[in-house]
């Protein structure tokens, strides 16, 4: 039994803690492997597969592995988007056509130019979203500086969480602007929210 499970979490900032804690313990290798039966997951969900234009975070450090999805979307014709960082708490979602258009930008993560065409978050049809943890009832705790919920607060697309079973918390404290997902995806399956 993990023992930073026992203690009394109340606050975001405590789970972001006890989650970094276990995340810490994870392989390279680990990570690639655990994370082929989220991606095959998503590839065969009818939201996706309808999915006419997708927006898909591209994985980094230690997150679900996203690089197959944003292949095969693009192999399948599909509008393909993904986030660029304009300023603090801000971002956009640029359409690319090959993942040789990403670049390290904010933090290090992988973004299109800013040159690449901007896609209007009311053309999105599905989100593949990333998190630091979730729950099954799709309530998502990110890294704290609110780019998803406020990007997603604009749109209306369905919204997929990808997170690991081990980096989930039964308890996700969250506030009025967090955006509840309508997926949630892990290796032990995918639940849909409503």
């Amino acid at each position: 039994m993990d023992v930073l499970n026992k203690m009394e979490i109340c606050d975001k900032q405590s789970v972001r803690k006890l989650v970094a804690a276990r995340q810490k313990t994870y392989s390279k290798a680990w990570v690639e492997e655990q994370s082929v039966s989220i991606q095959n997951q998503i590839l065969e969900c009818e939201d996706f597969k309808n999915a006419s234009a997708i927006f898909c975070y591209v994985n980094f450090g230690k997150e679900v592995v996203t690089v197959p999805i944003i292949e095969t979307a693009l192999s399948m014709g599909k509008r393909v988007g993904v986030p660029l960082c304009l300023g603090k708490g801000i971002m956009d979602v640029h359409e690319i056509t090959s993942l040789d258009q990403l670049k390290p930008g904010a933090y290090g993560i992988l973004e299109p130019d800013a040159s690449t065409p901007l896609i209007d978050v009311k053309d999105i049809d599905f989100g593949i979203i990333p998190c630091v943890s979730c729950n099954k009832k799709g309530e998502r705790l990110g890294h704290g500086a609110g780019y998803y919920d406020r990007y997603l607060s604009k749109g209306n697309f369905v919204k997929a969480i990808l997170c690991f079973d081990e980096m989930m918390e039964e308890a996700i404290p969250t506030d009025e602007h967090d955006v509840l997902m309508d997926y949630v995806v892990s290796q032990s399956g995918m639940v849909k929210i409503q």
